[in-house]
């Protein structure tokens, strides 16, 4: 977020900074006019990171690249709508101020002077006011609903919707309620250019064209549950599907209704194979897929997204899953073996919570011999999970650590890893999926 967000934010505040007197940047002005300053500042800043917030939501390939990944890019464009709706609350705040102080005998009240109806414009300057007033509470009920983890995810991405619309409202409260002498500054200038840029991202957004290009057609072509309880799902894309690195993820669509959701690649890429999703029931929707999905239904398949990059083969590198963090290993696993083999020593910690949970994937000590790795397999329940020690002693000669499995487990052990073996933060590779 800091790489794009706060070069924007501090791009405000200096053209802002610009414009006001000595009185304002000194913290000197009288209330009402410092009021007025912040206001202004407040309602530019939460206007940029709802258009920030836009970009990010638009998904283009090269934010992706520079954010490290999908799953980086939602985490920043989560913080960059929180951040965004808590500046909408400052700004919200500011404008009631006056008239809350003025009750509380804080501040003598203000009298308006009247002006004749619809006469310099004040009709559409009262319409941005009380739209203004609607985009704020859109912001701030979805904001909450966004953090409220026990909102089905099916419901919280039909809501979600409600934020291009926040946004185009808040648009047109913002370059209306600017006023005419500031609007040809460049800090007016640059107002309008996030608002058009943000209406623009929010009119494809509502009209479900996000992605479009990245979006392939696909048959099921396999599916069933294994003795873990985990869905083996294989995916035939059509033709047009330009192909995968291990580590990506796709975008799967098996009802319009529902939406979709992220699953990562379990399989090396092979032109006309079937593309394998290893998918452990865990929420809502993922506890109901297996009675619903069966064999010729139509999917839509998104991607390939993620930056997983497992780098070059003769480097020496740790590898630690967690139950069905597993599925990205695999892909690397299916390339080495296709290949000959990993040329630098890899070492693979496999953690599960259970001896069935360990039966998945059939054939992986042999996948592994094939691949040149050496795997570490640990059955929780049985032998307790790794610590940090056993993982810790390869990792001075490692390139780095690549870790998929539990966020809980994953801040644990990077802490542990940095703290304790000397490992770079740059060197913890990790997937953060938290799309909400």
């Amino acid at each position: 977020m800091k790489r794009i967000a706060l070069p924007l934010s501090l791009l405000i505040v200096v053209l802002w900074a610009v414009l006001q007197p000595a009185e304002i940047l000194s913290f000197s002005a009288p209330f009402l006019t410092m009021r007025k300053a912040l206001t202004l500042l407040t309602g530019a800043l939460a206007l940029g990171l709802m258009g920030f917030s836009m970009l990010l939501a638009l998904r283009p390939a090269w934010l992706e690249r520079s954010l490290g990944g999908l799953d980086k890019l939602f985490k920043v464009h989560k913080w960059a709508g929180i951040s965004a709706v808590l500046l909408v609350v400052t700004h919200w705040l500011l404008i009631l101020s006056p008239r809350t102080l003025a009750e509380w005998g804080w501040i003598e009240k203000i009298i308006r002077p009247n002006r004749p109806h619809g006469a310099g414009g004040e009709s559409l300057v009262g319409l941005a006011k009380e739209m203004g007033e609607w985009s704020a509470w859109i912001m701030i009920v979805l904001g909450i609903v966004a953090l409220l983890r026990f909102v089905p995810y099916g419901w919280f991405r039909k809501l979600h919707k409600g934020f291009p619309i926040a946004f185009l409202i808040g648009a047109f409260h913002s370059v209306i309620l600017v006023p005419k002498e500031i609007l040809t500054t460049p800090f007016g200038m640059l107002n309008v250019v996030i608002a058009l840029v943000g209406s623009v991202i929010a009119v494809q957004s509502l009209a479900g064209m996000i992605g479009r290009n990245r979006k392939h057609s696909g048959r099921v072509s396999s599916v069933s549950v294994t003795e873990a309880g985990i869905i083996d799902l294989q995916v035939t894309p059509s033709t047009d599907w330009p192909g995968h690195k291990e580590g990506q993820f796709a975008l799967l669509t098996l009802d319009r209704k529902e939406g979709p959701h992220p699953f990562t690649i379990a399989s090396d890429w092979k032109p006309g194979a079937p593309l394998r999703f290893a998918i452990k029931p865990l929420g809502d929707y993922t506890r109901t897929l297996a009675g619903r999905v069966k064999v010729g239904d139509a999917i839509t398949v998104e991607g390939p997204y993620g930056r997983f990059d497992f780098g070059d083969v003769s480097e020496e590198q740790v590898w630690v899953a967690g139950g069905i963090g597993i599925a990205p290993f695999l892909a690397r696993l299916e390339s080495l073996a296709a290949s000959g083999g990993a040329q630098g020593k890899v070492h693979f910690f496999y953690s599960v919570t259970s001896a069935a949970e360990a039966t998945f994937p059939v054939g992986l000590e042999d996948l592994c011999w094939r691949a040149g790795v050496d795997l570490h397999l640990r059955v929780d329940a049985i032998d307790g999970q790794f610590d940090s020690g056993e993982i810790g002693q390869f990792v001075n000669k490692a390139r780095g650590v690549w870790f998929c499995g539990p966020a809980g487990w994953a801040r644990i052990l990077q802490t542990a890893l940095q703290q304790n073996h000397g490992l770079l933060p740059g060197r913890f590779h990790r997937e953060v999926f938290e799309f909400r």
